[in-house]
């Protein structure tokens, strides 16, 4: 893939896709900067990024605050001067809030919307003007099939994602003059820390959906996520890409 010497903005980057993804587009010759709230995590995921021969930047943000994204990317774009990919993967459910609507509350919702549609919005305003003004850019987000088709027990989560998929078409109309491809992956269950860390019962359920009877490593969907940042998908905007195993084909 011809990215050697891109600079790329991962959120999400100490861990599961965010990992996987950084560590790919540092073999394709990207400079990486990390972005997460686990600063411990980010600095693990560098170590490998340098022991990889890469060049990586470890920013601790929340990404649901758009003043600490617009600093975050003031810092990348002062020490690496452009930024070509923004990889928004940051984000997920939260697996102790997990419950029926009746019994959703306003804080569930907002942590869900806030983590998953805002972060996504933040990262993306804090430097869609940079690729404005350079006509270049590759901006991938993170969805999930929740947000295709709906997911009881989890309405907020797959709101939230159903929001980062009409936001990705959206922002694909809207900067194709610029240049700049806009995409996103829809992910079935994959095998993530937080992801794992659900009831097992739950776990069971997902996977029984699965045509292909397994979660998703997160290598899988961070291959997808380096292939829509690459030149590889340039004539590819505003596509929401299904990595499910399978799971829509019941739909």
């Amino acid at each position: 893939m011809n990215i050697k010497g891109w600079v790329a903005i991962v959120t999400g980057g100490a861990s599961g896709i965010g990992r996987q993804t950084a560590l790919r587009l540092t073999r394709e010759g990207a400079k990486v900067a990390l972005v997460d709230k686990n600063p411990e995590g980010a600095n693990k995921v560098a170590e490998e990024i340098k022991a990889l021969g890469g060049e990586t930047l470890v920013l601790e943000t929340d990404i649901t605050n758009l003043d600490e994204a617009h600093k975050m990317a003031k810092v990348v774009l002062d020490k690496f001067g452009q930024v070509d990919i923004l990889a928004n993967i940051a984000g997920g459910a939260f697996p102790s809030k997990m419950g029926s609507f009746a019994q959703s509350s306003r804080e569930i919702w907002d942590l869900n919307i806030n983590l998953n549609l805002f972060g996504t919005f933040n990262c993306t305003h804090a430097i869609v003007s940079h690729m404005i003004e350079r006509k270049k850019g590759k901006i991938v987000n993170i969805a999930s099939v929740a947000g295709m088709v709906g997911q009881a027990t989890t309405a907020d989560y797959a709101a939230a994602k159903g929001g980062i998929i009409a936001f990705t078409k959206s922002m694909a109309k809207e900067l194709a003059p610029y240049g700049i491809n806009v995409n996103c992956v829809s992910p079935a269950m994959t095998g993530t820390d937080r992801v794992l860390s659900m009831p097992k019962d739950f776990l069971q359920r997902q996977i029984n959906t699965i045509h292909l009877h397994r979660y998703a490593e997160p290598q899988e969907i961070a291959n997808v996520v380096v292939f829509l940042a690459s030149d590889e998908a340039s004539f590819v905007t505003g596509a929401n890409y299904v990595a499910d195993g399978g799971i829509t084909l019941s739909y």
